[in-house]
């Protein structure tokens, strides 16, 4: 699947995770191309920890509906203003923390994408408890982390708290960099 960013993409607004240098170290076109190949036109997927739509944009140009969501009013505001701009009508905001999806029904997502946000929440297992419950049996999620290398903050990912997250799931694929972990799972079949 081809990925489409156009440069309204890199719309500007004064939250750090919309700003513009942000393209040059993180741009979504090389984060996307990691599991591109999974989604298809037809998918409902999840952006949890959207931010201002850093990568929401992009994603509702490549599938049917995009559910973002983010804990921070201004962030979603930022996104609803961005969409609106862009005139895409396949997102749907939300304001929410990523333990508490309840909007969203079970085993309902062919895809979750959630780029460094568990690093943002102290509660990493109620998270991935609602990655499980929504995302189909055959759906698939994006997961990454920082790569800490010396623990201090509870929000940090260890290495050992990835490889136990990772166990939870059956890993498709995973690769890191100096900065991150990423891997694409699914559920386990039984």
């Amino acid at each position: 699947m081809q990925i489409i960013m156009s440069e309204n993409d890199r719309y500007i607004n004064p939250l750090i995770l919309d700003n513009p240098l942000r393209f040059l170290v993180s741009s979504p076109n090389k984060i996307i191309s990691r599991f591109s190949e999974y989604l298809k036109e037809d998918y409902t997927i999840v952006d949890l920890g959207c931010g201002p739509g850093f990568f929401t944009t992009v994603l509702a140009r490549m599938v049917k509906t995009v559910y973002a969501i983010d804990p921070d009013e201004r962030a979603i505001s930022k996104l609803k203003e961005k969409v609106q701009k862009l005139s895409l009508n396949n997102v749907i905001p939300y304001v929410a923390p990523a333990q508490k999806l309840e909007f969203i029904r079970d085993k309902s997502i062919d895809f979750v994408f959630s780029n460094l946000m568990l690093c943002c929440t102290s509660d990493h297992d109620g998270a991935l408890r609602e990655i499980k419950r929504i995302l189909k049996d055959s759906g698939l999620a994006y997961i990454s982390v920082t790569r800490s290398f010396i623990t201090k903050d509870k929000k940090d990912v260890s290495g050992k708290e990835w490889k136990e997250i990772l166990s939870q799931f059956k890993v498709v694929k995973e690769g890191k960099s100096l900065l991150e972990r990423w891997a694409i799972v699914q559920q386990k079949t039984l």
